[in-house]
């Protein structure tokens, strides 16, 4: 059988029309780009998230970065310098590994969605107003037959600078809300810098929350909880009729009526997404929050008392209900007994768990704090004679309580530090802590106690002195870069022998 000519060029044309037609399609197309931030404002000295979200057209794909093959052309964004900004690592999404035809691997590509973000930390004072990130976002388009030219787009993020009196609320949670970026080119991002932040990152979440743990056992030993100790577990063996094992069934209720309350703080912490970080930037909330610390600082000197409400005393104290279910209520409402001491804790924990937006992190963290703080109750429910090793609760609560004043003063101190001027705070840490040292050191005569006790309170007076002169002692600066002026013959020296050069 002939074929034709004019049948056989139809036929080329008609086989080589997709492939001429796709060469000419453009790729610009076929990426739409948005852009979002982790704020609706931002404030100087403060960082925040930005994502690039590329939505690619359904049948094709764009390269992930890094590629699977060095002359694939990776997806990237690359910023512009921007004078005030500071631009941390980028944060490239996970790939997807597909087999294609023209491959005999197979390949890392991105589809649908593609997010690319980035922490950014603004310099102090910068004035309020209005500016521009500008990058550009580069991929090259391919579906399972052909790969397009490729795309460079331009980009531009505006992003609004706000004075401190105004707030700045956290927005897009389902971007960053459990996002935790990498601030490795300067700058402060709150999550990563902070002392459990970095305990996370350099211990692991075993060893975090096992120190959670002990802290929450250490709570046990504050003026607000330790009186509780033998009252509570006076009341479950009452209700026992002399059997231990209901005196563990409702230490153990107890115990779950903590937990639920603590863990339900830490989850709805975790879903108000970084509320609690972007309050802590409001100067008038940091005002506040010191301003509750001082308040409860003078109760424990005892300028007055801070109770809670009578009716939650009692039941705490066992006046009230009985048996499984009265046990749980306390437990439930123990938490509110405890606020003045266990608030400064909660408040740190509350911090990081809402910067996580990650309602998984805030029930562990909390739960695991509860179990330290309720385990007790059940250990000594349940061997009763535990009680009696107990020291008993008297005349050196008091000087405790005036350590935990001094502790809540330091916090409250710690809060409002951002609002002074530079080498003001040092100087304040050390009359805090020569008045502090000086008086649970030597000035208390009102908590007696033994010749242990009185040594005792002596070293923690010295360890405050000693905090209050390390602060106020300057850092020893480093050594001077010997800076020389640019030479062409020096840096091509320098290139040859593979020696870094720093150009400024």
């Amino acid at each position: 059988m002939k074929i034709r000519p004019a049948y056989l060029a139809l036929w080329i044309g008609l086989m080589t029309m997709g492939w001429v037609q796709a060469q000419l399609m453009s790729g610009e197309s076929l990426v739409k780009i948005q852009t979002a931030l982790s704020v609706d404002t931002v404030h100087p000295e403060s960082s925040f998230q930005v994502a690039v979200i590329g939505e690619v057209e359904e049948g094709w794909h764009v390269n992930a970065n890094p590629p699977t093959l060095e002359y694939l052309i990776p997806t990237e964004f690359k910023l512009e310098p921007v004078e005030g900004l500071t631009f941390g690592k980028m944060q490239y999404p996970e790939a997807s590994r597909l087999k294609f035809d023209f491959a005999a691997e197979e390949l890392d590509v991105y589809e649908g969605r593609v997010i690319i973000r980035f922490p950014v930390s603004i310099a102090g004072g910068e004035q309020p107003g209005e500016k521009v990130i500008e990058g550009t976002f580069r991929y090259q388009a391919c579906n399972d037959q052909i790969c397009l030219a490729p795309v460079n787009l331009e980009v531009r993020i505006p992003i609004r600078v706000a004075s401190l009196e105004e707030p700045s609320r956290p927005i897009n949670p389902d971007i960053f809300g459990s996002v935790t970026l990498d601030q490795s080119l300067g700058g402060t991002l709150g999550l990563a810098e902070t002392d459990l932040g970095l305990l996370i990152e350099e211990r692991g979440w075993f060893l975090t929350l096992l120190a959670l743990f002990v802290l929450g056992l250490a709570l046990n030993l504050t003026p607000c909880v330790y009186p509780m100790i033998p009252v509570t577990i006076g009341y479950f063996s009452k209700q026992s009729e002399g059997r231990t094992s209901r005196v563990f069934g409702l230490a153990l209720m107890y115990l779950l009526g903590i937990s639920v309350t603590y863990s339900l703080i830490g989850v709805v912490a975790a879903l108000t997404g970084q509320l609690f970080g972007s309050l802590l930037q409001n100067p008038w909330v940091l005002v506040g929050i010191a301003g509750i610390m001082v308040a409860l600082a003078l109760s424990l000197f005892g300028v007055y008392q801070i109770q809670a409400p009578n009716f939650i005393r009692q039941k705490v104290s066992g006046n009230t209900g009985g048996g499984v279910l009265g046990a749980l209520s306390m437990g439930l409402v123990v938490g509110i007994v405890a606020a003045p001491c266990v608030g400064p804790v909660t408040i740190g924990l509350l911090t990081y768990v809402g910067a996580t937006g990650n309602p998984w992190v805030g029930f562990w963290m909390f739960f695991t704090l509860s179990l330290g703080l309720g385990i007790p109750y059940v250990a000594l429910g349940t061997f009763s004679g535990g009680l009696k090793k107990l020291p008993r609760s008297g005349v050196w609560m008091l000087w405790v309580e005036k350590l935990f004043g001094f502790v809540l003063l330091g916090l409250a101190l710690y809060f409002v530090a951002p609002l002074f001027p530079d080498g003001v705070v040092p100087w304040l840490v050390l009359a805090l802590a020569l008045v502090s040292g000086a008086w649970l050191g030597w000035l208390d005569k009102d908590s007696g106690g033994g010749t242990t006790f009185n040594w005792l309170k002596k070293a923690t007076g010295l360890a405050a002195l000693a905090v209050g002169v390390f602060a106020v002692i300057p850092e020893t600066p480093g050594a001077a870069i010997a800076w020389q002026e640019y030479d062409p013959a020096l840096f091509d020296q320098a290139r040859e022998e593979g020696r870094p050069v720093l150009l400024d």
